[in-house]
């Protein structure tokens, strides 16, 4: 299956990269040392949950198939003239690879990332409008780790994507080029906040069927700025007393935001497609609980609960389900001080009932 051969992707790059760089990185350590010694980026922000968000797709994979969905709905809305119940059902497995590495020959601090990511979406059978989306996203950044408390990445990244209509046979492909900003800032003993800025320019090619004309294609130019700030915290019993012993809770409040816009274009058949614009704005507030003691080799189990709402959308013309539940269990491992491997499932249920997303992650971050 193309799919799962596309899933797997990210993790044989990042093999290949481990497998050239590993020794590298113990070089003068011998024994446990080699494999334990925990890297300058895991001593700083190892404890703060920073990191993991830092190398995460779920949240922009899910804004992502969200936004899709509504285009769906207003499209087929469009263009049979008959007004349908927003509902669907998505299935989603995200794959995300990342590694850092140091490189002192260009100066104290800095590193290189490298990262690859394969969101592979699958829409229910039961709903009025039926999406498939493959996306593959690429990224190269230079990382600065100023101090023990800030961390600040810039770069360039690459994206693809596939989606298939399959209620209507249709197709939309797009391909772009753009950069990304990335900090992290330990501003309290239990405090953090990361902020994720990135923008993406390219082209949106659609093929769709037509009774009269078998198929209508059209190209359009299109900007994407995609932006997501988090506050998180860390508190042990030590420091609230209702918290379990031996277990670590992480509030966490964050914002996402994406604006979109579209050129005006001219499609096969000669006719004008009009340009248009898209904001989503969405704020996000969870608690999440995790086995405290985070020692290599040793899986610790975590659960996170919160809410999902819509603050500003623009792209629902019918009807929308603004705010969702959001539950996530799953288990993280210390790979020996040097990476970090994520594998949990997330499910959001929308409150009116209408959307429902299970996403299932597997995340291997690796810091040298």
């Amino acid at each position: 299956m193309p799919g799962l051969t596309e899933m797997w992707r990210p993790w044989a790059i990042t093999a290949c990269i481990m497998g050239c760089l590993g020794s590298v990185s113990a070089e003068g350590q011998t024994g446990d040392a080699a494999i334990s010694a925990p890297s300058a980026i895991n001593r700083s922000f190892g404890d703060s949950g920073l990191m993991a968000r830092f190398n995460s797709s779920e949240q922009y994979g899910a804004v992502q198939a969200r936004i899709g969905l509504y285009n769906a709905h207003n499209n087929l809305v469009a263009a049979t003239g008959s007004s349908y119940i927003f509902d669907d059902n998505v299935t989603a497995f995200v794959t995300p690879a990342n590694a850092i590495i140091p490189v002192p020959a260009l100066g104290k601090g800095l590193h290189v990332k490298v990262g690859y990511a394969n969101i592979m979406a699958r829409g229910g059978n039961d709903g009025p409008t039926q999406i498939d989306n493959d996306t593959q996203v690429g990224m190269a950044q230079l990382v600065w780790l100023s101090g023990d408390n800030v961390l600040i990445g810039a770069g360039v990244i690459h994206e693809t994507s596939d989606v298939s209509l399959r209620h209507n046979g249709g197709d939309i492909s797009t391909q772009g080029n753009g950069w990304r900003v990335d900090m992290l800032y330990r501003f309290a003993p239990q405090w953090g906040a990361s902020l994720r800025v990135s923008q993406l320019g390219g082209d949106a090619d659609s093929i769709m069927p037509n009774v009269r004309f078998g198929a209508i294609r059209n190209r359009q130019n299109f900007r994407r700025r995609y932006s997501e700030a988090a506050l998180i915290g860390t508190y042990r019993k030590r420091q609230l007393g209702g918290i379990p012993h031996g277990w670590v809770m992480r509030p966490a409040l964050a914002f996402v935001w994406q604006d979109s816009k579209f050129d005006r274009s001219v499609n096969s058949l000669a006719a004008s497609v009009a340009g248009r614009r898209e904001d989503y704005m969405l704020g996000i507030a969870t608690i999440r609980l995790e086995k405290d003691g985070f020692r290599p080799w040793n899986p610790v189990p975590y659960g996170e609960a919160g809410l999902e709402s819509e603050v500003r959308n623009t792209i629902a013309k019918n009807e929308h389900d603004p705010s969702s539940l959001y539950l996530k269990t799953g288990v993280a491992m210390n790979l020996g001080g040097k990476g970090r491997l994520d594998l949990y499932a997330a499910r959001r249920d929308s409150l009116k009932g209408s959307f429902q997303s299970t996403t299932f992650n597997l995340l291997l971050s690796m810091a040298f």
